[in-house]
């Protein structure tokens, strides 16, 4: 049971007890508004003590392009229009026992929500239990300080990247990230992490090392991973297709390390396209060939950092975005499943563009870390239910030293 449900919940009995049938209008919609801002904050790991920080939020996104937000957004409006006006006009308890049954029905119906989302709770934990154990796939793979050959280092964090858990979306799953063909160049290693918070959580998990939030990075920006690659003379890049000042990643991200920045405005100039959604940005398809190009064409060690955007749940039927009539999975399945078969073709197409990346022939030696920021977040307790609660998955492709003489052989006889 959420304690701010059960504190509003009692606000509300106690003040149908109000006579003024205004003033129980007024606080009713008081509570409805603080339940609204509460569930929004905790969904996106937002402060919940700074109002302000909702803001920037409902700027930057565009719910009413998703049918799903259209209606829960009529839905909310029907329901609290019958509440505000049917509810002030309650009659008050006429004795001690009507409170107590309203107490007890109140909390029974909270109890029955509690027990029917049990068993996907935990899928999106915002806090770690007291005592938990630190752990990230920076460190299982040990890229957490760079290496004594100075070999380049991408890390891709994937939004909504879940661990799953059913025949259908496991075969769909390894698929995509179970390449046989990886281990002809690379020693390719597979896990999963916990995962405690939103995006920006999951950030800080892989690149600072530690579960907390982007407010409190400008008292560890030593122990981040970019810096510690920076510190070594790499170059490093961070890729991110949406704006500059969401989450305020244009201030801290250079304070944990990254020298250069490529978000929405400077992707775009240089001819990244747009894909739509409720969270509008540059595609993420296109943005693992631009990687590649910085790659093949430094003179230094690259350490570039790409958290990828378009799969911000619920995401769309959009030609644009690849995502139109969605095949996925087999028909009968992707008509029955049209949100997870979205997200797991958008994974689908990165997967495909960071393989065309990771085999490209002229790349220069350079590792990959494929890893999850959080949980596919999704509304509804059935989609909810295709993945493993509470961890996401990685893969880490570590570039054979043994591959890197006829691979070598190869790149300069291309080249002439």
């Amino acid at each position: 049971m959420i304690p701010v449900f059960a504190l509003t919940s009692m606000a509300g009995i106690a003040a149908a007890q109000i006579p003024s049938v205004t003033l129980k209008r007024v606080i009713l919609a008081g509570t409805i508004g603080y339940s609204i801002f509460y569930y929004i904050c905790v969904s996106f790991n937002l402060d919940i003590e700074k109002a302000s920080s909702l803001f920037p939020l409902l700027m930057e996104i565009s719910p009413l392009r998703s049918p799903e937000y259209i209606m829960s957004l009529a839905a909310f409006i029907v329901t609290a229009s019958i509440a505000l006006k049917k509810a002030p006009h309650v009659r008050r308890f006429s004795s001690p026992m009507s409170y107590l049954i309203a107490v007890l029905f109140t909390i029974g119906l909270l109890y029955a929500d509690h027990f029917a989302s049990a068993d996907t709770r935990s899928t999106y934990s915002r806090l770690p239990p007291p005592g938990t154990s630190f752990a990230s796939a920076t460190g299982l793979t040990g890229i957490e300080v760079p290496g004594p050959d100075s070999r380049n280092l991408v890390i891709v964090i994937v939004e909504s990247w879940g661990v799953p858990q059913g025949e259908r979306v496991q075969a769909i799953f390894d698929a995509d990230w179970k390449r046989p063909h990886w281990a002809t160049r690379y020693d390719v290693s597979q896990g999963n992490v916990p995962f405690y918070g939103s995006t920006t959580s999951g950030e800080l998990r892989e690149l600072c090392g530690r579960y907390s939030t982007y407010s409190e990075v400008g008292t560890f920006t030593d122990d981040c991973l970019p810096s510690r690659y920076l510190k070594a003379g790499y170059q490093t890049t961070a890729y991110h297709g949406f704006s500059r000042s969401f989450f305020s990643r244009d201030e801290w991200y250079p304070k944990i390390g990254f020298g250069r920045s490529k978000f929405r405005d400077i992707l775009e100039s240089e001819g990244i396209s747009e894909c739509k959604g409720v969270f509008a940005g540059s595609c993420d398809r296109e943005i693992p060939a631009a990687i590649a190009e910085q790659l093949k064409s430094s003179h230094s060690p690259q350490m570039i950092y790409f958290l990828t955007l378009n799969t911000h749940l619920p995401i769309m039927d959009d030609p644009k975005l690849g995502t139109a009539d969605c095949q996925l999975g087999g028909t009968a399945w992707a008509q029955a499943n049209p949100q997870l078969c979205r997200l797991f073709l958008l994974h689908h197409q990165l997967a495909d563009e960071i393989d065309r990346m990771a085999m490209d022939q002229l790349l220069p030696p350079t590792d990959f870390l494929i890893v999850g920021d959080h949980f596919p977040a999704f509304f509804d307790r059935s989609n909810r239910k295709h993945f493993v609660p509470g961890v996401v998955p990685w893969v880490f492709l570590s570039y054979r030293a043994d591959a890197n003489g006829e691979e070598l052989d190869e790149r300069i006889g291309q080249s002439h």
